[in-house]
């Protein structure tokens, strides 16, 4: 059986996106930018062509002049790279403050925009984790989520590695109940859910009572 070609957008449609978006400014060509919305429409509709409903409502609800200055980042423009350290490395800052006010989880934001600038290669191209943004959520949200899921990861890393507990178990006050020894893990773990949840939301969504709030997504 013949393998079917992979779903593309037309041109026209990716014409218009690219303009919506105004990737030119940051030296995104259509195709690139194309290709970019294109990875997004297969993670979302995982890999099934989606019919012109679906896909309509899809794109128009990406966040387009954000993905075009990830898709601008990770190919390297200066320009975009400027804008992105002047906008949004003071994001990361903050959710690594917010995961650790004690400052711990700073590294985790700067290895982090090691990756979006793409340090690694693969097949002897540089890879930027910018790839992985698909403009479904604003990006970010989505930096504040990927950095509370490698604040989650290393915490599960410290717990593999932690030695085991003396026999002999820890003094507590009179009367105070013991802790787990999971506590610290724990706290970590809340601390990462509650930034994450928190950064997920829209401004108006921040004083909006929980009971009318509705849940969001990460791209």
């Amino acid at each position: 059986m013949a393998e079917m070609a992979p779903w593309r957008l037309d041109t026209a449609t990716a014409e218009r996106l690219h303009r919506v978006a105004r990737a030119e400014q940051w030296g995104v060509s259509r195709d690139t930018f194309a290709r970019a919305v294109e990875r997004g429409v297969h993670r979302t509709f995982s890999g099934d062509p989606p019919d012109r409903s679906q896909l309509e409502r899809h794109l128009s609800s990406l966040r387009l002049e954000e993905l075009a200055l990830a898709c601008a980042c990770a190919g390297g423009h200066e320009g975009a790279w400027e804008h992105f350290i002047r906008e949004y490395r003071p994001i990361l800052y903050r959710a690594a403050s917010a995961i650790d006010p004690s400052g711990g989880a700073r590294d985790l934001a700067d290895a982090l925009y090691a990756e979006l600038f793409g340090l690694t290669e693969r097949d002897g191209i540089r890879r930027s984790h910018f790839e992985y943004f698909h403009g479904r959520s604003s990006l970010a949200t989505w930096l504040r989520a990927v950095l509370a899921q490698r604040s989650v990861d290393r915490a599960r890393a410290s717990r593999r590695l932690a030695p085991l507990p003396d026999d002999e178990p820890p003094s507590t006050a009179p009367g105070a109940e013991p802790r787990s020894a999971d506590h610290g893990r724990f706290i970590v773990l809340l601390r990462t859910a509650l930034a994450s949840a928190v950064g997920s939301l829209l401004p108006a969504e921040r004083t909006t009572p929980v009971a009318r709030c509705r849940p969001r997504t990460f791209a």
